[in-house]
């Protein structure tokens, strides 16, 4: 008859969870510890509030509009492929 040893078990280390909550607890505790060390920064940003007249939306998501150009073109012109082909086929 075998008797049935238990195997030695190493421990869980935080980099390697042994199912999500952890590492959902794990990053929740590191969002808190990163918030907690900047007092300074949210200081200055709630002492300056900025409206929406000062921000330039132009300069700031100009990034986004041209990409939302260059997505329309493509999908324009992919359209009109499928109506071409759609002709032909």
């Amino acid at each position: 008859m075998t008797v049935n040893k238990p195997r030695p078990t190493k421990g869980r280390s935080a980099a390697n969870p042994s199912n999500y909550s952890q590492l959902y607890k794990q990053s929740e505790q590191n969002i808190l510890q990163s918030t907690a060390t900047t007092p300074a920064a949210t200081a200055q940003t709630a002492a300056a509030p900025r409206t929406s007249e000062q921000i330039n939306w132009k300069a700031e998501y100009g990034y986004v509009f041209r990409d939302l150009r260059y997505l329309l073109i493509v999908s324009a012109i992919l359209f009109a492929v499928i109506v071409v082909l759609g002709f032909f086929l």
